[in-house]
């Protein structure tokens, strides 16, 4: 199962799909908010997204399966494997995080989350323009122009009302912090992150220390969007890793 990042849909995924077609059934879902899934219709929080996912499961007939996920679809991604340990085989987090520990730094952030929610709705050409100028994503600036008019394309595909919907009910400022459970987690992880993304870079290390089963790789010369900006080399380090699995 393929989870996206924000501001983008399973068709983000495609290509990565394609690329592990031949090792895996793959299954490509719309995180609510975002593609064809509402966010606005209904309430919901982090815990429900990771039942809707089982439920996708269920309706295929799929009784354990593997989950890779970006950023938040990672985190996404995460929460699934935490909240249903025994139906997730292989967890692989591409640049992602288990939540923000602490009452006050997650109220910190849901006030964050507020105001970008405000801008996505008020003006949500603006507001892509500030997100893909954040330090996060200076190191897309060398990808080529075709690829960077995809991807905003894509951003322009979304329902701002629901993207916006979506920070505030299960973005990191209200999830579920998960840092406190990753040490009794049975499932094998594999993180992945860009050697210029510092902040995931030691998010990752964290994590990889508290995991029982974890691989960390770290890709030079990327920042946070690992599979946009060297497809080949990340879908060479899954395609590796999941072979191992097969061997």
């Amino acid at each position: 199962m393929l989870l996206h990042g924000f501001l983008s849909s399973k068709e983000s995924m495609r290509d990565i799909a394609a690329g592990l077609s031949d090792l895996r059934n793959i299954i490509l879902v719309d995180l609510p908010g975002f593609g064809g899934t509402n966010s606005t219709a209904q309430q919901y929080g982090m815990k429900d997204v990771a039942a809707g996912l089982v439920s996708v499961a269920d309706r295929h007939g799929i009784k354990t399966f593997d989950v890779l996920g970006y950023s938040m679809g990672g985190r996404t991604a995460l929460a699934l494997t935490a909240e249903f340990t025994e139906r997730i085989g292989k967890c692989i987090l591409e640049s992602a995080s288990p939540g923000i520990p602490g009452e006050q730094k997650r109220a910190d952030r849901l006030t964050v989350d507020t105001e970008r929610s405000e801008f996505i709705v008020n003006d949500y050409d603006k507001f892509l323009a500030f997100w893909q100028d954040m330090p996060l994503f200076h190191t897309q600036q060398r990808l080529s122009q075709p690829v960077l008019d995809a991807q905003r394309a894509e951003r322009l595909q979304q329902i701002p009302k629901e993207a916006a919907d979506s920070l505030l009910k299960y973005g990191t400022g209200v999830q579920p912090s998960y840092w406190d459970v990753l040490s009794s987690l049975n499932n094998d992880f594999y993180l992945i992150t860009g050697s210029v993304d510092s902040k995931f870079i030691a998010i990752a290390e964290s994590m990889s220390e508290q995991l029982k089963s974890a691989k960390l790789d770290i890709v030079e010369n990327c920042g946070h969007n690992i599979h946009l900006e060297n497809f080949e080399v990340y879908i060479n380090t899954v395609r590796k890793y999941l072979e191992e699995d097969n061997s």
